[in-house]
């Protein structure tokens, strides 16, 4: 009985997980994308850094390079909480009608 019951929820389980909202998959696509974003940013510093060591007078160099990888994730972070904003927003507002359609429910069956 008790492996019945485990593969039930199991199967209940990827059927929520199948039919998710293609709008959080899409606040989940523009997080990956932006995290693939930061990986080439992070290449890129990397190779600059690189450069920079090579010379015989680097300092400049990685003063600006210091400024750019300063500026560069400073702009990551506030594109990503940027996102997790908008998610949390889309959240909140599924929950509101989700509210106001059972208030609507229930006072059409409190007044018959």
């Amino acid at each position: 009985m008790k492996p019945i019951l485990f593969l039930f929820f199991i199967f209940m389980g990827l059927n929520l997980v199948a039919n998710a909202n293609p709008i959080e998959e899409q606040f989940l696509e523009e997080l990956n994308a932006l995290k693939k974003e930061r990986g080439e940013f992070l290449n890129k510093i990397s190779l600059r850094e690189s450069e920079c060591l090579a010379r015989f007078f680097s300092g400049k160099c990685l003063e600006n390079l210091d400024i750019d990888y300063e500026t560069g994730m400073r702009d990551f972070e506030l594109r990503h909480q940027s996102i997790l904003l908008k998610r949390r927003q889309f959240r909140a507002d599924v929950r509101e009608k989700k509210r106001l359609r059972r208030k609507e429910k229930r006072d059409k069956t409190t007044s018959q």
